[in-house]
């Protein structure tokens, strides 16, 4: 069994091969991204917990300071792209600054559980 050439094949042919071929290349990336996003989130719902320490308290407020430092790092980056690309789309530093909140709001959550874990255990 030999392939025809190009020329042998009609239009009509040719454009379903094209759309079938179109197709499976639309599965395989819609697959590719459902497993990336299957990865990302049992990557994300994975915690490291770290024995006891004597510094908790300390790291903690540590972490406290440097998240406060980081949102108005985050913010002032926003803001500074956004002016000096000529305050063309103020929807992204608004898309920006709401997932930046996003953000701090589960790490605040985050540190709240371990304080609570700390008091508790300071308690006993």
């Amino acid at each position: 069994m030999r392939i025809p050439h190009l020329e042998d094949i009609s239009l009509k042919a040719r454009v379903i091969v094209a759309a079938v071929v179109l197709i499976i290349v639309f599965l395989l990336l819609l697959a590719a991204t459902y497993f990336v996003e299957a990865q990302n989130a049992k990557a994300q719902s994975l915690v490291l917990i770290l024995p006891p320490s004597k510094w908790d308290a300390e790291m903690l407020e540590l972490e406290r300071q440097a998240l406060r430092e980081a949102y108005v790092d985050k913010m002032k980056q926003l803001f500074n792209v956004w002016v000096s690309g000529g305050l063309d789309d103020p929807q992204r530093p608004v898309k920006g600054a709401a997932q930046t909140r996003r953000a701090f709001i589960e790490i605040k959550k985050i540190q709240e559980q371990r304080e609570q874990e700390l008091e508790d255990r300071q308690q006993k």
